[in-house]
């Protein structure tokens, strides 16, 4: 499950939509990755964990078989 980091380091972009990152973005540290994500804000933050929970229940499944 991904958990938010309270991470001072400057990130310039948004790793879901692209855009530019105006304020403190939110980041994102998960288990499977070493390389924290930021988001521009909580709307993108959503969309990309609905896609990753989505990867991750396909990447169970394919396991339990």
């Amino acid at each position: 499950m991904p958990f938010v980091l309270d991470s001072e380091e400057r990130f310039e972009r948004c790793d879901w939509c692209g855009s530019v990152i105006k304020g403190k973005p939110i980041v994102v540290k998960t288990c499977c990755s070493n390389k924290p994500r930021a988001f521009c804000s909580q709307r993108c933050y959503d969309s990309w964990k609905r896609e990753w929970l989505r990867a991750q229940e396909q990447l169970r499944r394919r396991s339990l078989r």
